[in-house]
């Protein structure tokens, strides 16, 4: 709360939207309701609004830090899949943004300019930044399993299913760039029977 206050008086805080309260419940009478390819397409809901808003936020944040890590970062080979990620986050804060500029609700702030100028000396090291990274994309697959469930029109499922899919090949990316550097630690993991009763225990 004291962030919010801090930034509103700055001057660089953008509030949530706001939509109208009805006074009388309203029922869906057409399947158009469901539209979002071909034909009319009817306004936002508050749950779609409030998942776009949420999402442009999380994808800012998000490439704001991996802005930050690609800096520092020694390994060129992570150093371009940071670059990489930066640029996917970007790309969905824009397609999220153009739902709500269409709509003419106002679009959260990016994050990119509080980003220092460091490049020299690394706070963490280049398995923390990499595993850090994945956490954030590997969350940003549930949180768009989330936005799909509360959405309703056809175009905005799509497009966030087709989101998902991006980013998870870009999660696996990265966690085959762990396995090549011997960071990554295998999870507890179920007993293989087959291979018990093939081969035994030895």
């Amino acid at each position: 709360m004291q962030a919010i206050t801090i930034a509103q008086q700055k001057g660089v805080y953008v509030s949530p939207p706001n939509i109208p309260t009805s006074d009388t419940v309203h029922f869906v009478k057409k399947d158009s309701f469901l539209n979002g390819w071909f034909g009319d397409k009817r306004p936002l809901l508050a749950s779609e609004i409030a998942q776009f808003y949420a999402n442009i936020e999380r994808n800012a944040l998000g490439a704001a830090t991996i802005l930050g890590f690609a800096q520092v970062v020694e390994s060129k080979e992570i150093k371009a899949y940071l670059l990489k990620g930066n640029n996917i986050a970007q790309k969905h804060v824009s397609s999220f943004s153009n739902y709500l500029e269409k709509s003419y609700i106002p679009v959260p702030m990016g994050s990119d300019s509080y980003v220092t100028e460091s490049s020299h000396v690394s706070p963490f090291s280049d398995k923390l930044m990499l595993f850090y990274t994945i956490g954030m994309i590997t969350q940003g697959v549930a949180f768009y399993g989330m936005s799909i469930a509360t959405s309703a029109r056809r175009d905005i499922t799509t497009l966030y299913a087709k989101h998902s899919g991006e980013i998870a090949f870009y999660a696996e990316e990265g966690i085959k760039l762990m396995i090549h550097n011997d960071w990554f630690e295998e999870p507890p993991r179920m007993v293989d029977r087959n291979d018990l009763i093939q081969n035994g225990r030895e």
